[in-house]
């Protein structure tokens, strides 16, 4: 930049068009000062795209950590997570210890969504300062801890314990439960917890290691947890001994799928397959004395996510043929999925919220398994429901405190901002 252009950028500074002034904010040629400048510019929506540039000098990043803007820090921090990746070798010493100095000021940040980008860009940087993402993992928002909970290499055993016993974010241990390679100790500290959702977790975690007689804790409990009956089927490396156990109380479908594993011996493959027969046959006489609840009976045992009958239901009609044709029927709404969440039917609670929202299942099944209660009201946004049903999901489906349920109004008649609302989806992949 020659004499002549710098004066003429001196001049753009005071242009009280902001629209001048913002792309003045976006250049990367503009010398360090005139950038500096930029910070005290009273429009936030200059010093937002001067966040975002990414040939804004560091003590200008530092400055403006400190915005009085959540959107000015939210965009810093963005720009630190697209450039820490890029860093060339000879850039790295000196430019990662500033980034590292920005993340440390921006970790500390008043609003969630700040701190939740933080946590995205450290989540699997192995030399991130250890303090700095074990202060992220026991953040009182899901949203900003699962990341490092989940993926970083740099919680120790110990750390993960104390988070599962200390349980500072509601579902912080269905997310320690997802990590991959979680030890023996920490299985029996998540099963301790007694987290229904966070031990279905676990034993759906191929990679976790689970003692016998941690397994043995869990079959005890089980009969009446069924989000464990399926996990338990599938567990592998099941101990013969166990197989028969579990056969007892899952449904029929489990326990075929149990008397198929290759890793049984004979004589427990066949166990279990008398156990199977011998329900189907109960099944029947049962049907024979109460007059035609063979078919529903066999099929309640069979299928886990068989419906009963209900109003209008053909019999035999599984929870997800349920919800299509109450979609169909324009029947779909505010009461039927506050009926089934007062009910207790969180499969149905799920599929419902993935058709109305348009989304898929397992996004849902991952806000509702973290028992997010900013996810659920993003749900019900998204899928043109009610604050009060979002509210009833959160009461009876997740189950939360009543200090934990989200109930007051801030924008258009819901608890959290449109950014916000499609952050939290985004967040969950949904």
């Amino acid at each position: 930049m020659d004499q002549s252009e710098y004066e003429s950028a001196k001049r753009m500074l005071a242009d009280p068009d902001i629209y001048v002034r913002t792309n003045l904010a976006k250049r990367t040629d503009l010398r360090p000062e005139l950038l500096y400048y930029l910070t005290d510019d009273n429009a936030p929506e200059v010093r937002q795209a001067l966040a975002d540039n990414a040939a804004l000098p560091w003590q200008a990043d530092m400055k403006l950590a400190g915005d009085r803007s959540e959107d000015v820090r939210a965009g810093l921090a963005g720009k630190v997570q697209r450039v820490l990746p890029g860093l060339k070798p000879g850039e790295q010493d000196a430019a990662r210890q500033h980034i590292m100095q920005t993340l440390e000021v921006l970790a500390k940040d008043t609003a969630a969504r700040v701190r939740g980008v933080v946590a995205e860009t450290l989540k699997d940087v192995a030399d991130a300062p250890p303090d700095l993402v074990k202060a992220l993992a026991q953040d009182a928002e899901l949203a900003v801890a699962a990341p490092v909970l989940q993926f970083s290499p740099l919680l120790t055993e110990e750390d993960l314990i104390e988070i599962v016993k200390g349980r500072f974010a509601e579902g912080a241990t269905a997310i320690v439960a997802r990590r991959e390679g979680v030890t023996e100790r920490l299985s029996d500290a998540i099963v301790a917890s007694d987290d229904t959702d966070a031990v279905a977790t676990l034993l759906a975690n191929n990679s976790a290691q689970i003692r016998e007689e941690t397994l043995d804790l869990v079959l005890e409990k089980a009969p009446s947890r069924p989000s464990w009956h399926g996990p338990l089927v599938d567990r592998p490396k099941l101990p013969n001994r166990m197989a028969l156990r579990i056969a007892a109380f899952v449904a029929e479908a489990f326990a075929q799928r149990l008397a198929a594993r290759p890793d049984l011996d004979p004589a427990t493959r066949e166990a279990v397959t008398a156990e199977v027969r011998k329900r189907i046959a109960e099944a029947a006489d049962s049907g024979e004395e109460g007059g035609g609840g063979s078919i529903a009976r066999k099929r309640q045992l069979a299928d886990p996510d068989w419906a009963k009958g209900g109003d209008g239901e053909a019999p035999g009609e599984t929870v997800g043929d349920k919800v299509k044709r109450l979609r169909r029927e324009k029947k779909l709404d505010d009461a039927a999925v506050t009926a089934a969440a007062q009910g207790g039917e969180k499969l149905f609670v799920k599929l419902a919220l993935a058709e109305l929202a348009g989304i898929r299942a397992d996004a849902v099944d991952k806000i509702l398994t973290a028992r997010s209660a900013k996810g659920v009201i993003a749900l019900c946004w998204k899928a043109k429901l009610k604050l009060a049903t979002a509210v009833a999901i959160q009461q009876r489906t997740l189950s939360l405190p009543p200090k934990n349920v989200l109930n007051q109004p801030k924008w258009d008649g819901w608890p959290l901002t449109e950014e916000e609302l499609k952050w939290q989806l985004e967040f969950f992949g949904a």
